[in-house]
């Protein structure tokens, strides 16, 4: 598969085989009721400098009808024991559960992922809102899981047998099972991987998903891909891949970052990571929505 596809997510979902699809990434506009411009730092100096990204209308607490729309296409989707994460913050993530419940089944959810960051503004009424939540589904059946371990630094070294021990420059340490609360950090200003898209991502974060959820060769999906994240991420590590976005600049600067990661490829090689494959690119884009221009 492997393909970038500019076009509303939702129009190719419903153009998609049934069963064809072995896990879905989404991570859709939040609610936050604003449009969204470029962001300050290295990946966005000079062109791309303050343009729009993508308008984010505001809800009442319940995912848009775009969003409800996708999500009612997974059921089909999604091969027996495929998967989905919905990635989402405290505006939606309450309804958009309920929903997955009804879409895909209560028994076959499997977790709430917490998210959590470190990133600027510190509210004086509330607590500070820093994590996101992202739900875990499975469509029934037996669904693929990684098992994933993390290092854990001790206070100093415990001896306990039975729990092997390392060190390294940061002290003693062990392993532990991953939980579902992950603390990654946020992309500063200074990240070498920002790309100025708003809704970027961290690549460990997908990185961290795609290794737990799916293998070598499967068929990963995501309808609102933004910054490219899912895309670049999904071909380092030898999945095949479907991306799609409705908005030009997302595709522009995806379609740069899977440039950049070709003609970085010999550097890659022997990192541990799968041989790039080339990817098809398709533009669907009718003349009616030219950048700028909204979409119900």
């Amino acid at each position: 598969m492997d393909r970038l596809i500019r076009a509303d997510g939702l129009e190719v979902a419903r153009g998609l085989p049934d069963g064809s699809l072995d896990f879905v990434y989404l991570d859709p506009p939040f609610g936050a009721g604003r449009t969204h411009a470029t962001l300050r730092g290295r990946g966005n100096r000079g062109a791309l400098a303050g343009r729009r990204a993508y308008a984010d209308p505001g809800t009442d607490g319940a995912p848009s009808p775009w969003l409800t729309a996708l999500l009612g296409e997974m059921p089909r989707l999604l091969r027996p024991g495929g998967a989905i994460i919905l990635h989402l913050d405290w505006r939606t993530v309450h309804r958009a559960k309920v929903l997955l419940d009804d879409l895909l089944g209560a028994e076959n959810f499997l977790n709430e992922i917490i998210w959590h960051y470190a990133t600027g503004g510190i509210p004086g009424r509330w607590f500070a809102r820093k994590h996101d939540t992202l739900l875990y589904y499975r469509n029934g059946g037996e669904h693929h899981f990684e098992r994933m371990t993390i290092k854990k630094y001790l206070a100093h070294r415990m001896s306990r047998r039975g729990l092997p021990e390392y060190r390294d420059e940061g002290g003693w340490y062990r392993y532990r099972s991953l939980d579902d609360v992950w603390e990654i950090p946020w992309l500063t200003q200074d990240a070498k991987e920002r790309t100025g898209y708003p809704s970027q991502k961290p690549e460990a974060l997908l990185e961290r998903i795609l290794r737990a959820t799916t293998r070598v060769g499967d068929l990963v999906a995501d309808f609102c891909v933004g910054s490219g994240t899912t895309a670049a991420v999904a071909r380092r590590l030898g999945r095949a891949w479907l991306a799609v976005d409705r908005e030009p600049l997302a595709i522009d600067v995806t379609r740069a970052r899977l440039d950049a990661m070709t003609m970085r490829a010999p550097m890659l090689a022997g990192l541990g990571d799968e041989p790039l494959r080339a990817y098809q690119f398709e533009d669907r884009l009718e003349p009616s929505l030219a950048p700028g221009k909204e979409l119900p």
